[in-house]
């Protein structure tokens, strides 16, 4: 039976509180947020099927986040960012959409069992009642033609005039309504399509910070100087600088890389991508822009993250290397991108190099879609071995013909993780296209709009 704190009232009908909880769900605040409306119809069922048992933390995150049995909740804190989030868009809801509830439900903090109570109802304004009327005095001047206004007609006219304003504002808010609400189409129009709109709501839906983080081709550009990689903890703590300092290098050649690596550098091909990404949704306050060199490690553990580039020129993408079958490196001898395969399929190549052809572009990409180490944040990786195949790669999960096209490859209703490696071309005044070569299809469901 639904948890009930009104006054000495019979307890609350179950079926008005599902009803309640369905309007809920379907609101402006979680109509996009599908594991929320599934985190608030679990523990409301739970509430109101009249089991005394509390509900716990390891049972939703078994039930609504598919966690195993015996995860560990004090390392995994899915359930408790979600139930925070879920408490403030109900409170959200109540305070405008659901203003004129009867019934409230809440989910005290502590706990995860929602409580149901009557809510109060609004207190009536009570209406000025009708004035006698006062008849003038007969020593009272009146002008001849002066039409009599009596307190009767004094009251019909005030009531005019506030119908006549209501109707006003009514015609007012319903004008802002529909500007809203097609400004809203233009804005959101990815929302409706079926393949992009699921995918991007994992980011650009999800409770938790994305950051978008953009490559910094200073490093690539001192390591094709210098002939040799560098990590990214040299990158992290400047190790490479000093190294540089501390080298037999000619003294020009020694502060020209100085001057490069103190420069905030990156690709043409890189922006677009993120520009992309970012028009999607240009109100999202949790998607943040970053360039590599000012993202830091802890974010890694909490956020979703969208790293642009390859690791040559953007190291976080070294964290996640040894789990890819597909990556892209750089042949320092001969200065040649390339795709490696690490376990190739019957058809497919060990390795994927651009063929350098006059008047054309050939290059290739690569797409990571992946959960993070400890799988509490979803990672996407988009990478070319040209910035044009890099802008290709954007374009392609931008693109509803494009995604819709995999998807169906795939012959699933919604994209799993995977890794993707494409073609991309771009003739001589012709846009860019990408054909996918080869796939990889990974275990585990995104994590991005729980």
């Amino acid at each position: 039976m639904a948890t009930a704190t009104h006054n000495g009232t019979a307890a609350i009908d179950p079926a008005q509180c599902f009803e309640l909880l369905e309007r809920i769900c379907r609101s402006y605040e979680l109509k996009r947020a599908a594991r929320l409306q599934e985190f608030l119809r679990y523990v409301g069922q739970r509430s109101l099927q009249g089991d005394h048992h509390p509900v716990s933390e390891i049972e939703i995150g078994i039930h609504v986040f598919g966690r195993q049995e015996d995860y560990d909740t004090s390392a995994d804190n899915i359930v408790r960012v979600n139930a925070s989030e879920l408490r403030k868009r109900i409170a959200t809801y109540f305070a405008a959409e659901g203003a004129n509830e009867p019934i409230r439900v809440d989910i005290p903090r502590g706990s995860y069992t929602p409580v149901f109570t009557e809510r109060p109802p609004q207190p009536v304004i009570a209406t000025e009642p009708p004035q006698p009327e006062h008849p003038r005095s007969a020593s009272e001047p009146q002008p001849a033609d002066a039409p009599r206004l009596t307190g009767r007609t004094w009251q019909r006219m005030r009531r005019y005039a506030v119908v006549l304003l209501i109707l006003g504002l009514f015609a007012i808010s319903i004008s802002l309504f529909l500007r809203n609400r097609a400004l809203e189409r233009r804005i959101d129009a990815w929302r409706s399509e079926p393949a992009v709109g699921p995918f991007w709501s994992d980011f650009l839906d999800s409770p938790r910070e994305t950051d978008l983080v953009v490559a910094d081709t200073s490093v690539a550009l001192i390591e094709d100087i210098l002939k040799q990689s560098i990590s990214l903890s040299d990158y992290l703590n400047h190790g490479y600088v000093e190294q540089i300092q501390e080298s037999h290098l000619d003294p020009d050649l020694k502060s020209q890389l100085i001057l490069i690596a103190s420069r905030r550098n990156g690709s043409l091909g890189d922006f677009r991508v993120a520009e992309r990404i970012m028009a999607l949704e240009p109100g999202f306050s949790r998607l943040h822009l970053q360039y590599a060199r000012e993202f830091r490690p802890r974010a890694i553990g909490t956020d979703n993250v969208i790293l642009i580039g390859s690791s040559r020129s953007n190291p976080w993408c070294k964290l996640f290397e040894d789990r890819l079958n597909f990556t892209i490196g750089y042949d320092l001898d001969s200065n040649v991108m390339l795709v490696r395969n690490r376990s190739p399929h019957t058809g497919e190549s060990v390795t994927y190099i651009s063929p350098i052809a006059p008047g054309d572009s050939i290059g290739f990409a690569v797409i990571d879609y992946i959960p993070n180490d400890d799988h509490s944040a979803d990672v996407l990786m988009i990478a070319g071995t040209t910035s044009e195949a890099t802008e290709a790669a954007g374009d392609f999960l931008t693109s509803e013909g494009s995604l819709r096209g995999f998807q169906e490859q795939l012959k699933l209703r919604r994209l799993p993780y995977f890794e993707l490696l494409l073609k991309t071309t771009k003739l001589a005044g012709t846009p860019l296209a990408a054909q996918v070569l080869a796939y990889r299809i990974l275990p585990g469901h995104p994590l991005g709009g729980q």
